[in-house]
């Protein structure tokens, strides 16, 4: 591989690094490669992008962004699953993918945030994996938002119900 190759390849994993929420180390030695293939179309379909790296290149290009902590991950056959969107839809597709393809091993993940950066080992990624989706949790939300004003309509409601049938039972006993 030429240098120009190489500088490309490490500008294009920095901008990865710096630009993406949330990423996943995977182990993926051993895996044929149509277990691969549908293993991109399932993270495809979750938001998320599966690229095999370069582990020398990789490291240079980790300095100065949040994943210069796993630099060290950076050994044997790697790749780096990562998205811009729901890390939640990407845990779910990579802990499902470990149960079925053999070799697949999950090593690490991090989640980018404004302010914060978090560094995950396997057992943290299985649990992001077992959240809700956002979806979902946006519905729970607006349900419990919407919960005190139904309650309030149905206490007002109650007054003239009450009156409507004191009416009703007045009029059926004369």
């Amino acid at each position: 591989m030429e240098r120009s190759q190489k500088e490309a390849q490490v500008s294009e994993l920095r901008s990865i690094f710096k630009n993406m929420s949330a990423a996943v180390l995977v182990d993926y030695r051993g895996i044929e490669a149509n277990q691969v293939v549908e293993l991109r179309k399932k993270l495809n379909d979750a938001s998320s992008t599966m690229k095999v790296i370069k582990n020398s290149l990789a490291r240079i290009a980790a300095e100065d962004t949040p994943f210069a902590e796993l630099a060290d991950q950076f050994t044997q056959t790697r790749a780096l699953v990562y998205c811009d969107g729901d890390a939640v839809q990407q845990a779910k597709v990579l802990s499902e993918a470990t149960k079925s393809v053999d070799n697949l091993k999950i090593l690490a993940g991090i989640l980018v945030g404004d302010s914060k950066t978090s560094i995950l080992n396997t057992g943290e990624v299985e649990a992001l994996s077992k959240l809700p989706s956002r979806e979902e949790l946006i519905v729970k939300l607006l349900f419990i938002m919407q919960s005190p004003a139904t309650q309030f309509v149905r206490t007002l409601n109650a007054v003239p119900t009450k009156f409507v049938h004191i009416l009703a039972a007045v009029r059926d006993s004369k």
